[in-house]
């Protein structure tokens, strides 16, 4: 079999960029990066093909994203990739259920402020004597838009189970909510790094832009479905301009907070999403998950923790009732 040396970016220039230096810590890593508004677009771009970089992956049983089993890996490549565009999924239904039980109460507190008004609330004295048309002064809700970015860290160990990724989507959507009722306007970014060495494999799945409503079947997608990492992000890895063997092995570590943030240039308060072990999401219990995940990002002000756990307890009993 010829080898490939890749170079994806040439063809398929909207979603790769040319492999680039950047230092980091002191440190100077390769970097292939990806980037996908959309699931649409990651679907489009998979059923194009690109070429595997079969200088690593010179066998068929090298290849992760072929060749790993249903119970680690999920559904086959194929069906993972049509998965991708099909709502069709009951484990999506599940959870797109306990997703409309959920309603975050964040006691959102409003501030007001004066205004002039040619009608309603009271009369100015002042601006009554003086023969102005705005005689009257009211109180008005004070919007001043508030954006706010929720990067989640679509890479995990090889030991984190389903329940975990499940656990974890979930208190996201609560936690857009919550934000979303307290006036913020939020943005949500899937993504991965991992690395091996001095090389570094990125991809940024744009999730929620902001103004728009939560996609929540991209967000259950990149987030839940194991396949989604295991194999449809181990292709991107398998298409990469990447040398280093440990790559075939074990397909690189999960990128840490502090250089994923660096990496992606995200802004100090972003609310980073990292791996489920990392947040304290064990899998077990949603309302301790929750809780973990709430002190670790420090929300308190957001939640009120233990009204918010009773409430994803309840939301996930209802559907099992059912």
């Amino acid at each position: 079999m010829p080898i490939n040396l890749p170079n994806n970016y040439l063809d398929y220039p909207d979603n790769i960029e040319k492999p680039y230096e950047l230092e980091i810590d002191e440190d100077t890593y390769k970097v292939n990066s990806y980037k996908f508004q959309g699931m649409q677009e990651f679907y489009d771009f998979l059923k194009q093909n690109p070429k595997i970089n079969n200088k690593l992956w010179r066998k068929s049983y090298h290849i992760a994203s072929m060749s790993n089993d249903y119970d680690f890996a999920g559904v086959p490549y194929e069906k993972a990739v049509e998965k991708i565009i099909t709502d069709m999924d009951p484990g999506y239904q599940e959870f797109l259920k306990i997703e409309r039980n959920i309603t975050a109460r964040s006691g959102m507190v409003h501030k007001y402020k004066d205004i002039k008004t040619i009608a309603g609330g009271f009369i100015d004295p002042v601006a009554y004597t003086t023969g102005s048309p705005e005689i009257y002064r009211a109180s008005r809700i004070q919007k001043k838009p508030k954006f706010i970015t929720i990067d989640t860290q679509i890479g995990y160990s090889w030991s984190t189970s389903k329940s975990q990724v499940f656990n974890r989507a979930l208190i996201i959507t609560n936690l857009i909510k919550a934000l979303e009722k307290r006036g913020y306007i939020v943005n949500v970014n899937s993504f991965m790094v991992t690395l091996e060495l001095d090389e570094i494999v990125k991809a940024v799945f744009t999730i929620k832009k902001q103004g728009k409503a939560v996609n929540y079947q991209a967000l259950y997608k990149s987030l839940v479905d194991v396949e989604f990492f295991r194999r449809l992000c181990f292709r991107l890895i398998e298409i990469s301009d990447v040398h280093n063997s440990g790559w075939v092995s074990h397909y690189g570590a999960t990128g840490s907070e502090e250089i994923a943030r660096q990496l992606l240039n995200l802004k100090k308060d972003d609310i980073y999403f990292d791996q489920p072990n990392r947040m304290g999401i064990n899998g077990r219990d949603i309302g301790v998950d929750f809780e973990n995940v709430a002190k670790k990002l420090h929300l308190e002000d957001v939640f009120e923790i233990e009204r918010e756990k009773e409430l994803l307890r309840e939301s996930v009993r209802v559907l099992k009732k059912h």
